[in-house]
């Protein structure tokens, strides 16, 4: 007889609270809206909570005063009148225990008595009824004893239910009219500062704030996945810090297979392990796995029992298990020796095939351990997705899995790894790369060759097209144009970027020999083809090529709708620091410069400087040169002539250590032309003779044609000249190079170039600028910034006259003061006064002294409008 009390004992009373319980205020507070309800839900999977939260509640309104019944179900419950005994029981031992009297009650039918006694209570004061593990009941009576009851609408009961299952009971009603609290499972998981409180609680072993967040991202926040690694955790401290635990583990392992797995169909178990291997599912891709065609239905009953089964956000039916519960039966899968995986992995990625989802496709491929079908089907169908989407690590993945006979003898997947490492700047690898592919065309028997005939691919017009690549990224124009000219007018293949990527690398080329029309010709008719497949970096490649056409022309309206369009994409489907959000970012710089808004210029510029850790690829030599170069003459126009210096220097080492030669050429020409418009013409002819030495080199790689690099080399040479006083040598000279830019349409290299002239010989601007009011600060490049440019009054760095601090500065303390302003150094100081480096330390003590300042900056910002 005790045993059976013991028995009903544990039944009708709630469970003690264990070891590691927090209090999860988002959640037990909840108990004091319970009573407002006539029915409140908590379902979710085994372990995740639902027991812990009910007894919260229940001891909360216990002590609010509130009847409680406490009712834990069993297998015996799945009886109907089974279920509505045990209810009875439970409330007439509660009552007792509160001391309130048992009414008699005059009627055989359980369900009938059930009824009655909680209306008689319930008319007495409120009551709530906590349900635990309904699921085990409802199978009997289909949810008949829990509608009787809601029916009878009682004022002063609710009904609290925990199941692992959605109950069958007619819900909808009651949420709609309000009168129905609901928890679902996503709610129960913990969050990342409840890990952190339960771990505190439970471990005996410290736990890092790392560690702690680690197991929350592991465990999806699921409560017996927490308590279990805690158990791990104890058992073998430091476990964290190695690797967490897998679903496989023997202490998740014991627990999936005791509370989920046993009693479960065979088919159901089947079904469980056999899809086990995808990481998403719908009814459709099971059906291809196991092989039957009862997908939907199991998905249903599996969402429904809520086993561990969540629905993937989106408007189709997909699906995912836990990983952990994943893992659990990925390894029942594999102990069993009657499932073939592979062949499992193979039917899943015939699925993805026939199903337009490739990239899954060869990921199952490869588990299947089928390589070769792997790159036969990222050559056939994953290349335009690949490239699209710029998914160039997996790329990089995937050829490293292939064995190299796969990968040899596919010449589209070797062609891809060249362009690969172009982007890199792995110039030598990818012309080793190129040889392969040249000695496997030669021979017309292998199997590339095979390949190549059967597709319709152009080896050798693509070897020559990859060529140019290498001429157009590494710096050799010469080079890069003629392998253009090789391929002469004939037109590549239309498979994968053949004809499309001829005609984006060939307008670069194009464009920087000066044939600006043909250059826009060619960027538009590949942008039409990029836009159409999606190929998202294509196309903001070939619209930047456009907008560098446009500022070439001073148009620069149009170039900023062009580059505007250009960034956007590439902030829809590229990170932030990625090269393709800064190749616009540099255009819209210059942009941002011509209009004399230094600020956003900056903050564009600076946006497109690759980390000192940059791992993306390099693209375009413009990227880092438009960046480097406008940063430091906003530097120069803002008094931070210094910053201007730092930001060159980093830029040259940079181009000088990874052997970017035009990089190194272009910064170089900079500095020089850069130390003759600060007003220091001995630095400027160091830079020059120092230039003077790369000379034979940049000869050989960039044609006469190639005005981006000689107009501005040929602007160095003038100021030499002139130095040297041969004036009228040099301004014929820069005529000359204006002139060319006329007849090529490149008005804003002339124009800046006749500002340029017009300055060195003392006569006003050019008429001809007067008519394209569009061109801003662009046309003073040339010139010096504290002379001839000053910056925009919008700018914080605005100098004042110098009369105002005249009674407290002397003469040459304001002239020093002046020249910091412009951002020089004491060494420029110096020499642009003709005075000793020394003498100027000691203007600029006595000045700082006098203005009660400590640093350049604070003297300049005391100054700017008292002087």
């Amino acid at each position: 007889m005790s045993q059976r009390t013991s028995l009903i004992n544990r039944h009708i009373s709630p469970p003690r609270a264990s070891q590691g319980v927090i209090n999860r205020p988002r959640l037990t507070t909840l108990a004091g809206t319970v009573m407002q309800h006539r029915l409140c839900l908590v379902h979710a999977p085994a372990g995740s909570g639902k027991t812990t939260l009910l007894a919260q509640w229940h001891e909360a309104l216990m002590d609010a005063g509130v009847l409680t019944v406490w009712y834990s179900t069993n297998d015996a419950d799945r009886d109907p009148l089974g279920f509505a005994d045990g209810l009875i029981r439970a409330i007439e031992v509660n009552l007792s225990r509160a001391g309130a009297s048992i009414p008699s009650l005059d009627t055989p039918d359980a369900l009938a008595r059930l009824v009655a006694l909680l209306s008689k209570r319930a008319g007495s004061g409120p009551i709530a009824l906590f349900i635990d593990d309904y699921h085990l009941a409802e199978g009997g009576d289909g949810g008949d004893t829990i509608n009787r009851i809601l029916a009878a609408r009682m004022p002063q009961l609710t009904i609290v239910l925990a199941s692992r299952s959605r109950p069958s009971i007619p819900i909808g009603r009651l949420r709609v009219n309000g009168e129905m609290l609901e928890v679902p499972v996503e709610d129960l998981f913990f969050d990342e500062r409840e890990t952190e409180d339960f771990f505190r609680a439970t471990s005996s072993v410290p736990v890092s704030a790392e560690e702690s967040r680690q197991m929350h991202q592991y465990t999806e926040g699921w409560a017996a996945g927490l308590r279990l690694a805690s158990l791990v955790l104890g058992r073998m401290p430091g476990a964290l810090s190695l690797s967490p635990p897998t679903g496989s583990h023997r202490a998740f392992a014991e627990y999936f297979l005791e509370e989920v797995i046993l009693g479960l169909p065979d088919d159901v178990y089947r079904f469980l392990t056999m899809t086990s291997i995808l990481d998403a599912l719908n009814g459709g891709l099971c059906n291809a796995v196991t092989g039957q065609d009862n997908g939907d239905a199991m998905l249903s009953f599996l969402e429904e029992e809520q086993l561990f089964l969540a629905a993937l956000p989106g408007p189709q039916r997909w699906y995912k298990y836990h990983h952990l519960f994943q893992e659990f039966l990925q390894a029942r899968l594999h102990a069993e020796t009657r499932t073939k995986v592979a062949e499992l992995h193979a039917r899943a990625a015939q699925w993805f095939i026939e199903n337009g989802s490739p990239m899954d496709a060869v990921r199952h491929a490869f588990l299947a351990r089928r390589p070769a079908w792997a790159a036969e089907l990222i050559e056939s169908y994953c290349l335009y997705d690949y490239l699209s989407h710029g998914r160039f690590e997996i790329f990089s993945r995937w050829m490293q899995q292939l064995p190299r006979d796969a990968r040899e003898e596919r010449p589209l997947l070797l062609f891809l790894q060249v362009w690969r490492s172009i982007n890199l700047r792995r110039f030598l690898q990818a012309e080793q790369t190129l040889r392969t592919i040249e000695d496997a065309a030669a021979d017309k028997q292998s199997r590339m060759s095979i390949i190549a005939r059967e597709t319709g691919l152009d080896i050798e017009g693509r070897l020559h097209l990859m060529r140019a690549l290498i001429g157009a990224y590494g710096g050799d124009i010469a080079g890069g144009l003629g392998h253009i000219a090789h391929l002469g007018s004939r037109e590549l293949d239309q498979l994968a970027f053949g004809q499309v990527d001829l005609d984006s690398i060939r307008s670069y080329l194009v464009l920087h020999e000066g044939n600006l029309e043909l250059a826009e010709k060619l960027t538009w008719r590949a942008n039409g083809v990029y836009d159409a497949m999606s190929c998202h970096w294509g196309g903001i490649h070939s619209r930047c090529i456009a907008a560098m056409c446009y500022l070439t022309r001073g148009w620069i309206r149009e170039a900023a709708n062009v580059a505007e369009d250009a960034l956007r994409i590439a902030q829809s489907h590229f990170g932030e620091q990625s090269y393709m959000v800064a190749l616009p970012s540099a255009l819209l710089g210059v942009i941002a410069f011509n209009d004399g808004d230094f600020d956003r210029a900056e903050r564009f510029w600076t946006r497109a400087m690759p980390s000192d850790a940059m791992t993306d690829v390099s693209g375009l030599c413009e990227r880092l040169l438009i960046a480097t170069i406008g940063l430091a003459r906003v530097y120069d126009a803002t008094g931070r002539s210094e910053d201007g210096t730092t930001v060159l220097v980093r830029a040259s080492r940079r181009a000088y250590e990874g052997e970017d030669f035009r990089l190194e050429f272009q910064l170089a020409i900079e500095r020089a032309d850069r130390a003759f418009r600060l007003g220091n013409p001995a630095e400027g002819l160091r830079e020059w003779e120092r230039l003077c030495l790369h000379l034979p080199e940049a000869r050989r790689r960039y044609p006469p044609s190639a005005w981006h690099i000689w107009d501005p080399f040929h602007v160095v040479e003038a100021r030499a000249s002139i130095e040297a006083g041969q004036t009228g040598s040099a301004l014929a000279k820069l005529k000359e190079v204006a002139g060319r830019a006329r007849r090529e349409g490149r008005l804003l290299n002339a124009l800046q170039i006749e500002t340029l002239i017009a300055a060195i010989a003392g006569e006003p601007r050019p008429a001809d600028t007067q008519n394209h009011p569009e061109l801003g600060h662009l046309l003073s490049v040339y010139l010096s910034p504290r002379r001839d440019n000053p910056p925009s009054t919008s700018t914080r760095r605005t100098p004042a006259p110098a009369t105002a601090l005249s009674g407290l500065l002397t003469q040459r303390e304001i002239e020093v003061l002046e020249l910091m302003q412009w951002g020089m150094s004491n060494g420029d100081i110096a020499r642009k006064l003709d005075i000793n480096i020394n003498t100027v330390k000691s203007h600029t003590k006595n000045l700082f002294a006098k203005l009660g300042v400590k640093s350049r900056t604070q003297a300049i910002l005391a100054t700017l409008n008292d002087m």
